[in-house]
């Protein structure tokens, strides 16, 4: 299904009569010149759509987060159709080259003379021809009159009978003591499991696979115990019929379980699959980075590659089959085991190894690339083995994060340590820090909180600070000649999109006009697909990076009571604004990332977490626009930032007067539709994210009913970007009376009236300053300083008020979802949670009661956020029981 571009050669003009429609889509554009290994060719454009725009900030993707309660086999479009863009494709025999561990000629000759000798696997064609075919597959298997699964058992024994030969070699080589490198002996097997349903520790997996490359012999009968999809190496579909609806089922049943497998098993850095259409053979490589699927050849035809593709992965190590050689399983044979992270040293002997014990934060996302970041708790242990560090000795829970990120991007850590240097530098300039024009409007008392903060560095203390870190190799590239198409999992559409890259790079001023940095502009055609308005042409290098943190937080929204709440949204503020002063802003600030710990006499003490959108401020070049839509914090971004057309709040009058804020809301807002590069992501985009944490915390978190019910009706929390100005989310930061409508006043807990008050004013002076601020003066530091006095004495006006609504408690706000994507705090107990949330223990799709719900957590992202909310905003899914093994094979295809 893989249509070369338009304007090549057709392939189909000598395709003889008969050819299956899969041999005249999947040929490589013709007459197309070697693009660079990094950018796929794609359909020729008019000169008039040919031009390069530089952009000057990193494009982000949705992340794509499943649904909750959603089965995989319900997302098997909706998967396709969101990793459609991250595809590319090339010839069979490119993919074997660049992409399969390399196997030798002298195996590869010594397996076929096997089998050859073995006539029930490998025959000559005709007595006296010296071409080759598989014995079972001398016809299409679609006119043998053999089902499906009898059809395509004869794999699992060409597959076993590779094996066999390739330990003997292997045997053989290590008895020789030969230097020479050899196949590694294999402990894998080719199973057909077509009767065997999966299991996974991530929700939604009900369905099964065909056959698959399996992690040792598996002794089941198939009729009743799971196969746990960890264990699965490299999973095959087949299909007798090669009609182009089946045809696209096949591959989207792959490519969702190979989805299911990535998610489920963080020791995944990239896998393969095979799909089988009729006699037509299809290899495919699934990374964070990049996928890509190979041109079919047929099994009758073309025995030999075949073979060489069976020795090559199971001759491979794991290393080389996608497997991260830093983390292992912990127990092996455990069916839902934990993971055991490597950070090696720079020395022998000084790696440290950290154990799971709970998982905070795994997205189960329809896409594969991207950050896939997973968050979990850990105890240090000496070795792969889970060999106590210190014996007898309790050890220190921890945080492990790993994430993926642009080769050529900072670290979190980098970053972190450029904030704290650039903070360092500021305080300690010969110009007094205090007479920075951001803090011109501060009160003698406002100093107080950034005194405290400067003196010893004790800034450092209110972030969540790395203390390990490592960077892995970069991921493989793009294979040369490869192309795109947009037919591969579903109809093409037409539809004009922008093309853009998928860099994850941050400081964007280091890349310049080169062919990894560059958009095109494309023209309405046959083969272009629109998947949320951007495709994706480049697939810059990612690596893969592990980092440790001694800090087990809590939420902002999971502290004891609103007031605690309040006062970490308090320190947040003052370090955000310190930071802004020495020319950083956060750009992602979110429930998940405003995380505390109790401190012995400080109370709850701010850990500013997650830095990987940090961004210096002001832009290091003119147009550093475009990048703002941090996909992370959608519930909290910022007004300005959520529309389709972005805009800059325009104001209808002068207004001098600042102090009348506070007593005029006679005012209407206009707006000044900007390009959407315009938009500069500055420090009161910030605040206004800590001012709806305020009031999410205050509508939803305090457990009252009518408040939820009106935010919900009125969609102010969304796990989407709202596009329309005119939202009601929009209207209630930037065209508000003077107070909240009276229908959200009257919902509120009794006790709030006077906070809700106080949130008010301060929303309506974010508002007068967005209007009073031109465009032209967005990167001037000092128009930020009123809002910046303003926005701090707001919480000392709350302080008079404290006695009433300090001390509401914050709850779960009528129940969150418990599948294994993240963990929930204790004081959540299962009362809470609607009924249909949770699932049975035997169920695929449910909650692991093998992992332990924990009382503390810690940063999460767009899943922590979609998980908070998606249960009390919306209705749940009901709940779905295990698929019954007396159902059809179909029914988990």
């Amino acid at each position: 299904m893989e249509k070369p571009p338009s304007g090549t050669a057709s392939p189909t003009a000598t395709t003889p009569p008969g050819t299956p429609p899969m041999d005249k889509m999947e040929k490589p554009p013709s007459g197309t010149a070697s693009p660079a290994a990094t950018t796929p060719p794609r359909t020729p454009r008019s000169k008039a759509h040919s031009a390069f725009v530089v952009p000057n900030e990193t494009p982000r993707r949705a992340r794509d987060p499943a649904p909750a309660g959603v089965e995989q086999t319900q997302l098997r479009e909706d998967i396709a159709t969101a990793m459609t863009q991250e595809f590319v494709y090339c010839t069979s025999e490119v993919f074997i080259e660049h992409y399969l561990p390399k196997v030798g000629d002298d195996l590869k000759d010594k397996v076929i003379t096997s089998l050859k000798g073995h006539p029930a696997h490998l025959k000559k064609s005709t007595p006296t021809g010296s071409k080759l075919v598989f014995t079972e597959f001398q016809e299409k298997p679609s006119t043998t009159g053999r089902s499906e699964a009898v059809a395509y058992r004869h794999i699992s024994l060409i597959g076993e009978a590779i094996k066999t030969v390739v330990n003997k070699q292997a045997r053989s080589i290590a008895s020789k003591k030969s230097e020479l490198a050899g196949p590694l002996p294999s402990r894998l097997h080719v199973y057909d499991c077509p009767n065997r349903w999966l299991s996974s520790p991530v929700a939604g997996c009900n369905f099964k696979i065909d056959a698959c490359i399996l992690d040792g012999v598996d002794h089941s009968d198939g009729n009743g115990d799971k196969l746990e999809s960890h264990r699965v190496f490299v999973p095959f579909e087949f299909k007798l019929s090669t009609n182009e609806s089946e045809v696209k089922q096949n591959r989207r049943q792959l490519l969702a379980a190979c989805n299911q497998i990535m998610n489920g098993d963080p020791r995944r850095d990239f896998m393969y699959g095979i799909t089988i259409e009729d006699d037509r053979v299809s290899l495919w490589y699934f990374s964070r980075n990049h996928s890509a699927k190979a041109s079919s050849f047929s099994l009758i035809k073309h025995p030999e590659r075949f073979i060489g593709v069976m020795i090559s992965l199971l001759s491979a190590s794991n290393e080389n089959l996608g497997f991260n050689p830093n983390i292992v399983l912990y127990p092996k044979k455990y069916h839902d085991p934990g993971y055991i992270y490597r950070f090696p040293g720079d020395s022998a002997g000084s790696s440290r190894f950290f154990k799971t014990t709970s998982i905070v934060e795994e997205c189960r996302s329809k896409r594969l690339s991207g950050r896939t970041t997973r968050v979990w708790k850990a105890v240090e242990v000496a070795n792969f083995e889970g060999a106590e560090l210190v014996p007898k000795v309790t050890p220190k829970e921890v945080i492990i994060k790993d994430v993926w990120i642009d080769a050529s991007a900072d670290t979190e850590k980098e970053i972190q340590e450029k904030v704290f240097d650039s903070i360092d530098k500021f305080v300690e300039d010969p110009e007094p820090w205090r007479n920075h024009p951001c803090l011109a409007q501060l009160k003698p008392s406002h100093f107080d909180a950034f005194e405290t903060l400067v003196e010893n560095k004790k800034y450092r203390e209110r972030f969540l600070q790395i203390r390990e870190g490592f960077q892995g190799p970069r991921s493989k590239s793009v294979g040369e000649k490869a192309w795109t198409s947009t037919s591969i999992f579903v109809p093409a559409r037409a539809e004009p999109v922008t093309v853009s890259p998928t860099k994850t790079q941050r400081n964007q001023s280091k890349y310049q006009s080169t062919e990894q940095s560059r958009t095109k502009r494309v023209e309405q055609g046959p083969v272009q697909f629109k998947a949320r308005a951007v495709i994706h042409t480049e697939f810059a290098p990612k690596r893969r990076c592990f980092f440790m943190f001694d800090d087990v937080c809590t939420r902002v929204s999971h502290v004891p009571v609103l007031g605690d709440a309040v006062d970490i949204i308090h320190q947040a503020s003052i370090v955000l604004i310190l930071m802004f002063c020495a020319g950083w802003i956060h750009r992602d600030i979110s429930t998940g990332n405003l995380l505390a710990i109790a401190e012995n006499g400080e109370g709850w003490v701010l850990k500013l977490a997650d830095l990987e959108y940090a961004k210096a401020f002001p832009p290091t070049t003119q147009r550093a626009r475009g990048n703002w839509k941090t996909v992370r914090n959608i519930l909290f971004m910022a007004t300005e930032l959520q529309t389709d057309v972005s805009q800059y709040v325009k104001p209808p009058q002068p207004f001098s007067d600042l102090a009348a804020l506070y007593t005029s809301g006679d005012y209407r807002t206009n707006a000044v539709s900007q390009e959407m590069e315009d938009i500069v992501h500055n420090l009161q985009h910030d605040l206004e994210s800590l001012w709806w944490i305020g009031f999410y915390l205050g509508a939803i978190r305090t457990g009252r009913q009518a408040s939820i019910d009106w935010c919900k009706d009125s969609h102010i929390f969304q796990d989407h970007l709202d596009k329309e100005p005119a939202s009601h989310r929009h209207r209630l930061m930037i065209n508000s009376d003077k107070k909240f409508p009276q229908t959200l006043l009257k919902s509120f807990h009794p006790d709030l009236e006077e906070f809700m008050d106080s949130w008010s004013t301060l929303q309506r002076i974010l508002h007068r300053f967005y209007s009073i601020r031109s465009p032209a003066e967005v990167t001037d530091k000092s128009t930020y300083a009123h809002i910046c006095g303003f926005f701090i004495d707001i919480f000392a006006s709350l302080e008079r008020f404290r006695d009433k609504w300090g001390p509401i408690p914050i709850t779960s706000g009528g129940g969150e979802s418990k599948k294994r994507a993240r963990e929930d705090d204790e004081v959540f107990d299962d009362k809470g949670v609607p009924s249909g949330v949770d699932q049975p223990e035997d169920s695929d799709a449910g909650h692991s009661l093998k992992r332990p719900r924990v009382a503390t957590s810690t940063q999460l992202q767009d899943d922590e956020e979609g998980g908070e909310l998606r249960d009390v905003l919306k209705k749940p899914s009901p709940s779905r029981g295990e698929p019954s093994s007396t159902k059809s094979r179909r029914s988990g295809k």
